[in-house]
């Protein structure tokens, strides 16, 4: 009697598979170089924004930005999703240049360094006028769409100021919300004298408007 050998079972295909170990799309590494690419990238759609508004005003389009800043039109997008988001993140960005600055201005020696950072302070709202313009228009406040940096750039001329008060170099009764006051002032005097285009002409209007802030001789 021949003996069968025993079968080998069937796998069954009913038994449950076991979980697969989930995948992440990115390595670490990779993640870091996708967002430091992200940055590099929104940085060059601001530089260009920026430079072309001023040069060619406020009607250039978004996919015309992107287009010269060499990166598709869906990364200005997703950045950027409408035009005042764009002004806001340019004028937000100067902000910042102009806070690092100040910084910079702080750890040097010069009593006067107030006035420097006043004449930047000028120039680069005076290069930025119509995209100001166009944030008053749709009721942007910087003060309230970007706190943290307009607070820390009055912090730092509040200290730029009192190290020139101390020197004697600025008028003793004048007071920081003065000081951003007057740099207001002179966005606006700029603006009706239609100097923006003039660099010159815009500079001379800013030193006159400084000049008031200094010592009167007794």
């Amino acid at each position: 009697m021949s003996s069968r050998s025993p079968e080998r079972a069937a796998p069954n295909s009913a038994a449950p598979e076991s979980p697969a170990t989930p995948t992440s799309p990115t390595t670490p590494g990779r993640d870091r170089e996708l967002r430091a690419d992200a940055r590099r990238n929104r940085e060059r759609v601001l530089r260009t924004a920026r430079q072309l508004f001023a040069d060619e005003g406020l009607g250039v389009s978004l996919d015309e930005i992107a287009r010269r800043a060499g990166v598709g039109p869906g990364t200005v997008h997703r950045h950027f999703p409408t035009k005042e988001a764009l002004y806001l993140a340019v004028v937000t960005d100067q902000l910042e240049q102009l806070v690092a600055e100040a910084k910079a201005l702080t750890a040097t020696d010069d009593p006067a360094a107030l006035f420097t950072q006043l004449s930047r302070m000028i120039a680069m709202g005076a290069e930025n006028t119509a995209v100001k313009s166009a944030l008053m228009a749709a009721e942007f406040d910087l003060r309230t769409a970007a706190p943290d940096v307009a607070a820390d750039l009055t912090r730092e001329v509040a200290g730029l100021l009192d190290r020139a008060h101390a020197a004697g170099v600025v008028r003793d009764d004048v007071t920081v919300d003065e000081v951003m006051a007057l740099v207001a002032g002179a966005f606006a005097a700029i603006r009706h004298a239609e100097a923006e285009a003039g660099e010159t002409r815009s500079a001379h209007l800013a030193q006159v408007i400084l000049d008031g802030l200094r010592p009167q001789a007794r």
